[in-house]
């Protein structure tokens, strides 16, 4: 077995773990520890979305960079002085962002929740450390996966630092520490992530050497600017609906949004096994044959995608009657939110490999522009849904939802104008199809009275009879009138084995 094979298993087996850990967690553990007191889950909430965003526009895509550069490097002399150049622009620009936030005071944290504001005072040394400790982390992640040591990464990001806080939560929820002594240990648990990941570069030889700053400098940024909105907007995306979810409705309310969140981030799990794959994949072919040339990989990326993505959503829009039953009473009833943000995921499916076809053909710099345009829509949307319309969190789910979409529009509008391709096909349409009928019809289907005396682990069970009945529907039709002819050839290879 090769050390891809060897890395993708190992990493697969971490990510499972995470995912579990990160369930329990977020579904039973937290709920039940700051109930009563979901400010201070919305804040932690809050600091971790803030430090990923600011992280993200302060290394000004040199992670990136670190892959792109580093490999070129002639002499290991050369690549440590490459490192200290990515190393230094992140580092400067942290500095100089930390003198700013202190010049201007700490008010400005209060306005980032529009009712308990006193969580926030005195609270700017956390929220720099926070982004301090993710720009770590992202550089690290960068220069390791370099050296392919991406098992250890994964470990510490899924493993450690969701394993910590499950860790931690069980502790507040038995009422072993305070509120303050537990924000203060989990500050601490990213201190350790920075170090062990530090640990391991340093075991590895990596080492940031003097930078030429003449001779790097102006490719470094060039490409670092065109990185950071191209590759970090939906992570910025992403985060800016929870800060705008905070500072529009309250910390309170930002548990609700990441509960809904979090089960809606179920779709999005085949996109996390087939993004690298399909990338590397696109990138090959972009290569040899052009982008002219792509429709037949960019329709069977959205296909094999769509069929993915759509089977989950339904399964789970089909078994949240019977689920919700089963959830702690506070966070019933965000079905809408669920679907919502499921749809955001279906619709960046549906668009195939669009993004990485345009991302590495000639015509690459259109890809800022319509990806800082996908960030403003966010705020827009937020802002226009939350602020303006009064919807709540089913407003801050609604603008995710229309954002994806108006994204895939765009995206999809732009490979047709600038390469006469586009991601649809028959199969395409019907999957969709198939996912909306399903989809209706499970919206008629109440759960039985008697389920209401049921308890929560056989409404759980019923939430997974009525989701595998209904995303099997999906899948199985979908695949009998031949929108899946990849399990097809698969299955007649293994036949033909045996």
């Amino acid at each position: 077995m090769g050390i891809v094979a060897k890395q993708s298993a190992r990493n697969t087996v971490a990510l499972s773990t995470g995912f579990l850990l990160g369930a329990i967690n977020t579904t039973y553990v937290l709920p039940a520890a700051f109930e009563g007191f979901e400010e201070g889950w919305g804040l932690l909430r809050i600091l971790t979305a803030w430090g990923t965003i600011l992280a993200q526009i302060l290394a000004l895509g040199t992670p990136n960079g670190i892959l792109r550069f580093l490999p070129k490097a002639e002499t290991p002399e050369r690549e440590a002085s490459m490192l200290g150049a990515l190393c230094t622009i992140p580092a400067v620009l942290f500095a100089a962002v930390g003198v700013a936030f202190s010049l201007l005071g700490q008010d400005w944290l209060v306005s980032l929740d529009a009712d308990s504001g006193y969580l926030l005072q005195d609270r700017m040394a956390a929220f720099l450390f926070m982004a301090g400790a993710y720009l770590a982390l992202l550089l690290l992640k960068s220069a390791l996966t370099h050296r392919m040591r991406t098992v250890t990464v994964t470990v510490v990001q899924e493993v450690w630092l969701k394993g910590s806080y499950l860790a931690l939560a069980v502790v507040y929820l038995q009422g072993w520490m305070p509120f303050d002594t537990f924000f203060r240990w989990f500050l601490y648990t990213y201190a350790a992530a920075v170090a062990m990941l530090l640990l391991e570069a340093w075991s590895v030889k990596l080492r940031p050497a003097q930078p030429q700053f003449r001779k790097d400098i102006k490719p470094f940024l060039e490409y670092g600017l065109y990185a950071l909105w191209n590759d970090g907007s939906r992570v910025i995306a992403k985060n800016l609906d929870v800060v705008m979810v905070g500072a529009l409705l309250g910390l309170a309310v930002v548990p609700k949004y990441t509960f809904a969140f979090f089960i809606a981030t179920v779709v999005a799990l085949p996109l996390r096994a087939m993004t690298p794959i399909l990338r590397a994949l696109t990138s090959k072919a972009v290569s040899e044959l052009g982008p002219e040339q792509s429709q037949g990989e960019l329709q069977q990326a959205a296909r094999v995608q769509l069929i993915a993505t759509s089977t989950l959503l339904t399964a789970i829009w089909a078994g949240m009657p019977a689920l919700d039953l089963a959830l702690p009473e506070a966070y019933r009833g965000l079905q809408w939110v669920i679907l919502a943000v499921g749809l955001s995921y279906v619709a960046q499916s549906a668009g195939g490999t669009a993004g990485a076809i345009l991302q590495f053909s000639n015509r690459f710099r259109w890809a800022m522009p319509v990806n800082l345009g996908f960030v403003l829509m966010t705020v827009v949307t937020n802002l226009f849904f939350i602020k303006g319309l009064n919807m709540g969190v089913e407003g801050a789910a609604l603008a995710t939802a229309l954002t994806a979409l108006l994204n895939f529009g765009v995206r999809t509008t732009l490979m047709w104008r600038l390469f006469r391709i586009h991601p649809f096909s028959g199969g395409w349409w019907v999957v969709a199809g198939l996912a909306a009928m399903v989809g209706l019809a499970a919206s008629f289907l109440s759960v039985p009275t008697e389920a209401l005396g049921w308890g929560k682990v056989w409404n759980v069970v019923h939430a997974f009879v009525r989701g595998g009945l209904a995303g099997g529907l999906v899948l199985g039709t979908s695949w009998a009138l031949g929108a899946l002819p990849e399990l097809t050839t698969e299955m007649q290879k293994r036949l033909s084995k045996s």
